[in-house]
């Protein structure tokens, strides 16, 4: 599956959660942000396509993918996003006697 298919189909996948998204040329890489009370999300269109897809993946993590239809490399790439976004348990110290 080729980068820019990927793509599209997290970005209807977002558009199927509500989301819109906008690819834009700005400084910075992109994510949610509020616009004149709504919610969207902005991705920089000059960020290499793996890394629009990292943003798609984090985005789309957040949202309950487990039931739609969506191919097995999308649901990867989602879910490992998840993994990435759950802190790390820390070690408790050890009490001495």
């Amino acid at each position: 599956m080729r980068d820019n298919q990927i793509i599209e189909e997290m970005t209807a996948l977002a558009l199927r959660f509500g989301q819109k998204i906008e690819f834009d040329e700005f400084d910075g890489r992109g994510g949610w942000c509020r616009v004149k009370g709504s919610d969207r999300v902005i991705i920089n269109e000059r960020l290499y396509p793996k890394e629009q897809i990292r943003i798609l993946a984090q985005i789309l993590s957040k949202f309950a993918v487990e039931e739609q239809t969506i191919t097995p490399k999308v649901r990867q790439l989602i879910e490992d996003a998840r993994q990435e976004a759950i802190p790390e348990p820390e070690a408790s110290p050890k009490s001495e006697p």
